[in-house]
């Protein structure tokens, strides 16, 4: 099987590594729509259009490594137009409950632990240091940074980033496409479609750039 790895800057230099680590893959690929079709690192690198013509889906799936969650989304909807199935990169490193649920498209990074009876939707990732606690629901499309903590049966909306070092309490619910800034303590729920930060968090603006008068 062939691993396409959407993205080739940063995150997808990282996930290219952890795949490297499962050797479960054949061949790995980077694609880039903002290159040509060349070399990259040691390895091929395409855009999109040129992946689907030279990788069949039937011999290939894609893992989307890219930190913001709206071009996540985006991405996500044309590897599927395609048809082209999600894959699964998980560091050996990375602590998962049996009990998970991981769904396709997930990307685990070392030393995070995934408690019991969690649920991670798809197109997915959890970075280094991450704690999810036992019965959490994060929903598809979320970006969780380093070393952030989330309590016990937690939830996540969809297409959500939790910066890093954000500390959230258990039974917390949080909206999708929001934004919790790096370092902030989430004590008490957050609507959707909002940034939220500080120590406790609270809403600072919408993210259409509207600002929360009290």
């Amino acid at each position: 099987m062939i691993l396409g790895i959407y993205g080739s800057g940063g995150s997808g230099c990282e996930v290219r590594e952890i795949a490297e680590q499962q050797n479960i893959w054949e061949k790995i690929v980077f694609i880039d729509d903002m290159v040509e079709v060349g070399v990259f690192k040691g390895i091929e690198r395409m855009p999109f259009k040129s992946f689907v013509q030279i990788y069949d889906k039937d011999t290939a799936e894609i893992v989307i490594a890219l930190g913001e969650p709206e071009h996540k989304i985006a991405l996500c909807h044309k590897v599927k137009e395609k048809e082209y199935p999600l894959a699964k990169v998980l560091h050996p490193m990375a602590w998962i409950s049996p009990s998970a649920n991981l769904e396709e498209g997930l990307i685990v990074h070392a030393q995070s632990f995934i408690s019991s009876d969690t649920l991670i939707e798809e197109n997915t990732c959890i970075e280094p240091g991450t704690i999810v606690g036992h019965d959490c629901i994060i929903r598809r499309n979320c970006q969780i940074a380093p070393n952030a903590t989330l309590g016990g049966h937690c939830e996540v909306g969809e297409g959500t980033y939790i910066g890093m070092n954000v500390s959230v309490k258990e039974g917390i619910k949080i909206g999708k496409n929001s934004i919790i800034g790096m370092g902030s303590t989430v004590l008490r729920d957050i609507p959707e479609n909002v940034i939220a930060l500080g120590n406790p968090a609270r809403v600072m603006k919408y993210k259409n750039g509207t600002k929360v008068f009290r």
